[in-house]
């Protein structure tokens, strides 16, 4: 049996190995890079998040590996589904509603939610006054155009007047050629004459008779001098004839021209009577009936219009996107909607098609539309849901989490641990959402990086890193 002092000298020995045993420990426990941490039941490492010193005086730091994940920019707004185009249809004249036209399918008149094509007859209105009034400017226009053959034909008959006057001015003309010639010959034989009567060759007679013939030659000459005048003074009166028959056929075909564009424009009046589609889609609202006194609505507030018709195969949702998201808003970016009541877990699918080019200078939004397909009809205007817009989607990104981003002035960088150091890592994000980093330059996939607490670290320090558990 041991006396007290040997009891007590088997305590003290004991008390000094405990503590060369429990440092070796440590060491063993903390010393181990990367991989160190305690041991689970299941043979797994779980890491101490706290900025604990191993015995050599590195601090123990937890670290994430950089995975790659596909990341997407998104914004969600409420919408409403509306046709892509919805006009309301008026009539440009008045008149009386004599009915609307026979659907095709049910030979019944079409009525709200009939489909319709481009150009089919929707409605008619009677307009009797109007019509009367073509009736009119159809036979003014007739009357013209048979006054414009009455002007071809007095040009005909103007051009055959100058033509015969021309004709007898010609000959007239010809015929005082003759008769000069004939009056020289008959001075000639006169002056012949006299000078053998002088002579007393021949009785004076003959002097008196060849005299009498060149006072008659004389006097045909003159005849036909008047006739050449009276012929040019025709001529001149039938060109003036032939230009005044030009001038009435202009005004003739003037008032043909004046009479159609008369007619016409009864005509296209006329033709308002007649509602045709405007494009292909379906009634959405009937406002008037069969003999129903149709106002016009050109200058007329009080009128009101005969059928909506809208656009269905394709819809557009507005929506207001907020400031910070314009930035990264494109033509063609993907757009879902959902969250429809009637559909609820129906999705539709676009793009957005077109945007403004400015915000509006109090709610600082934008006006953004999507058109969505829809060709089996099942979107219907009126619709309300959420369209969430594809802003950016980045295939495979290399993300580390928020709390591993450290920010000097506009510099982005992280803590990467290499050889049981911390080494700073200048790095260029591309998306953040408060819980996720994407990272554009920087950094690989499998890189071990700091998780939280890299400020407290410097460049190039000896650490224990302790990767995390997912």
């Amino acid at each position: 049996m041991l006396s007290i002092k040997s009891r007590a000298l088997l305590r003290s020995i004991a008390s000094r190995a405990r503590l060369y045993v429990l440092p070796a420990i440590v060491v063993f426990a903390c010393g181990c890079g990367n991989t160190a941490g305690t041991g689970g039941a299941d043979g797994t490492t779980t890491a101490d998040s706290s900025a604990e010193s191993s015995s050599d005086g590195a601090p123990r730091v937890e670290t994430v590996a950089v995975k790659r994940e596909d990341l997407v920019r998104t914004v969600q707004m409420p919408g409403t589904v509306e046709g892509f185009e919805a006009v309301d249809l008026y009539a440009k004249v008045g008149g009386y509603l004599q009915g609307f036209a026979t659907h095709p399918q049910t030979n019944q008149p079409i009525d709200i939610g009939d489909s319709i094509i481009k150009g089919q007859v929707l409605a008619r209105l009677d307009i009797p006054e109007m019509a009367m009034q073509l009736e009119q400017k159809s036979a003014a226009v007739r009357q013209a155009e048979a006054e414009v053959e009455q002007a071809h034909a007095a040009i005909d008959q103007a051009q055959a007047n100058l033509d015969s006057d021309q004709a007898v001015l010609e000959e007239s003309k010809a015929e005082r050629g003759e008769k000069t010639a004939q009056l020289e010959f008959r001075r000639s034989d006169f002056q012949r004459i006299q000078r053998l009567v002088q002579n007393q060759t021949v009785r004076e007679e003959l002097l008196d008779q060849t005299q009498y013939q060149r006072d008659a030659a004389e006097a045909a000459l003159q005849t036909v001098e008047a006739r050449i005048r009276t012929a040019e003074s025709k001529l001149l009166a039938a060109r003036a004839n032939v230009k005044k028959a030009n001038a009435d056929l202009t005004t003739a075909e003037a008032k043909v021209t004046a009479a159609k564009a008369d007619f016409d424009y009864v005509k296209t009046l006329m033709d308002y009577s007649v509602i045709r589609a405007p494009f292909d889609g379906m009634i959405t609202d009937r406002w008037v009936h069969r003999g129903d006194f149709i106002q016009p609505a050109d200058g007329n507030s009080a009128a009101k219009p005969l059928l909506s018709v809208a656009r269905t195969d394709v819809v557009r949702i507005t929506l207001d996107i907020p400031m910070n998201n314009v930035g990264q808003l494109d033509r063609g970016d993907r757009a879902v909607l959902n969250r429809i009541n009637v559909l609820p877990d129906a999705e539709f699918e676009g793009q957005v098609s077109r945007f403004s080019s400015s915000l509006h200078m109090t709610s600082r939004l934008m006006s953004v539309e999507v058109d969505l397909p829809n060709p089996d009809g099942r979107l219907m205007p009126g619709y309300y849901g959420y369209v969430t817009v594809y802003l950016e989607e980045m295939k495979q990104t290399p993300v580390i989490p928020s709390s591993a981003l450290l920010t000097d002035g506009d510099q982005e960088y992280v803590y990467v641990c290499e050889g049981g150091q911390a080494h700073r890592r200048n790095i260029t994000t591309s998306y953040q959402d408060g819980t996720k980093v994407g990272v554009k330059e920087g950094l690989q996939e499998g890189d071990q990086v700091v998780r939280a607490g890299g400020g407290q670290v410097s460049d190039g320090q000896q650490v224990m890193a302790v990767l995390a558990e997912e």
